[in-house]
Order: C-alpha cells, then structure tokens, then sequence
C-alpha cells in the first residue's frame, strides 16, 4: 500500500482496507506503481445479485488497463461471485477505457452532493440551539453500548451509505461530530460521521426510532453540525452520499437545487 499511496492518495489506501473493498495494482521492475483498479462489492452480504463497482482506474498504458481488467473479470469478478459490474469515474479518459472494453457510458450527475461547511453553516439545521442533555457525541458510549446500538439500527434494516458499517470500528468515525441519543440503557439515535485522512466529511448512518424519531433526528443534525462547526474550517469538504430516497429529500430540503458533480458512468453485465 505504501508503494501506491502516491496514486490513490490517502483516503482511497484507508478504504482499500475494509472488509468490501479489494484492489488491484502493477508494479514495474523496480516497484513503481504503472497502474491500479480499486473496486467495492455491493450487496456482499446476499446470496446473489451481488455488483462490483469500480471506484477508481488509472494506468500509464493501454495494455496496463487490459491487465487490470482481464484480471478483475478473470479473477475477481470468480472468486467473488459477482453478477454484474459497475463503474463511476471522474476521469473520462479511465471511463472511455471501459466503454471501449464492453461497458456502456454515460455522464450524468453523480448522487454525492459535495459542500463546505462554510455552506452548511448558512442553513436552517445550523442555527444554535439548547439541546437536550440526552443528546451527546458518540465517545460517550462505551463500546459495547456503540456496538448494541449499531446492531438495533441493522436489525430494523438501515445500514446507512456504508456496505460494512457492521464491520467498522467506532473509531473510525470521528468522536467530534458524530452523535447519538440516549435514553436510559437504549440508544434510539445514530448519526455517524467519517472524517477521512484528508479531513474531509461524510455523513454515514443518520437514524432514530421510537415515538419521538423525527424530533431526535433534527437534534442529531443539528448536534453533529454545530460541532462540525466549532472544530473545523469552514473549507472543509462534506460530502453527502443521497444513496436512498430519505437522503436524497432530506439533502433537497437543505440545499434545494444543488446538483452533484458529473461523473462518468457505466455497466456490464456477466454473461451466463
């Protein structure tokens, strides 16, 4: 990983290390990168019907780009039982690569809206207000606690923007920002929130329940906010994954008409 730092940059090495993501990489003679393909299995969890989606290619030649790609689909695409594959790129040319080897391609607005906080300072949900005690950060919560209210949100099948929200550890949220509600030995309110190498944000389980949710959800919003706020510049990236309806009418409300980036997308599918 350290010999591909420089190519994928920090926060695409610290995804390649979770448990649904896998990546493939060429080195020269003397263990220079000349290329790599970084992928994310979707619906890994199910009998069938699983996809990889390929977050990231770059290679210096056209036949560096075959070798990663014959090996994805000889090897990868096998081994892990993957019934469709996918793509979202920034680069065009990565993304024409593809197009050219069977893909289809599109370039549309991608469903990750990016903002600063400067902006989100600028709206309703950071207004200040007294909150509740019961609402509090997430290092409040012993381990076990944390575990136990991440296993009540999966039970009622909400996983969030994350495949394997499961398998990460509380620390790999930020302890900052991220908040929960706390109601005797319950937790009926998450709102986790990754802070990546590079510092930027990405909200990645908001969810309450019980008979006071949607009050619980707005202080969690505007919990995590404030302290967003308060810790870090105004510069800093958000990035705000609108993977399922909730996220998107929730993200429209905050920040009507904003559009996400255009990205480059397409799909094959494996031939049976």
């Amino acid at each position: 990983m350290d010999r591909f730092l420089a190519l994928l940059g920090e926060d695409l090495s610290e995804d390649v290390k979770r448990v649904y993501f896998g990546g493939i990489g060429v080195l020269d003679d003397a263990d220079r990168p000349l290329g790599a393909l970084i992928y994310e299995l979707l619906n890994a969890d199910s009998d069938d019907d699983i996809e990889g989606k390929i977050c990231f290619a770059a290679s210096e030649k056209q036949e560096i780009f075959e070798t990663l790609r014959n090996y994805y689909v000889e090897t990868v695409v096998e081994e892990e039982e993957i019934s469709k594959s996918s793509y979202e790129l920034t680069e065009e040319a990565s993304a024409k690569k593809f197009a050219e080897s069977g893909f289809s391609f599109e370039k549309k607005q991608s469903e990750t809206l990016r903002i600063t906080l400067g902006e989100l300072a600028g709206c309703e949900i950071a207004s200040k207000k007294k909150l509740p005690d019961y609402v509090t950060g997430i290092e409040n919560l012993s381990l076990a606690h944390y575990r136990d209210a991440v296993k009540a949100i999966l039970f009622k099948d909400h996983k969030g923007v994350m495949e394997d929200i499961a398998y990460l550890p509380r620390n790999w949220f930020d302890g900052n920002v991220s908040s929960c509600i706390i109601s005797g030995d319950k937790v009926p309110g998450l709102f986790l929130i990754r802070r990546t190498p590079s510092g930027t944000l990405i909200p990645a389980l908001l969810f309450a329940y019980g008979p006071e949710f949607k009050k619980n959800l707005i202080y969690l919003m505007k919990y995590s906010v404030q302290k967003a706020i308060e810790n870090y510049p105004p510069e800093t990236n958000v990035l705000i994954i609108r993977k399922d309806v909730g996220t998107k009418a929730l993200s429209e409300k905050i920040f009507p008409g904003k559009s996400g980036e255009e990205h480059y997308f397409g799909e094959e599918r494996k031939s049976l």
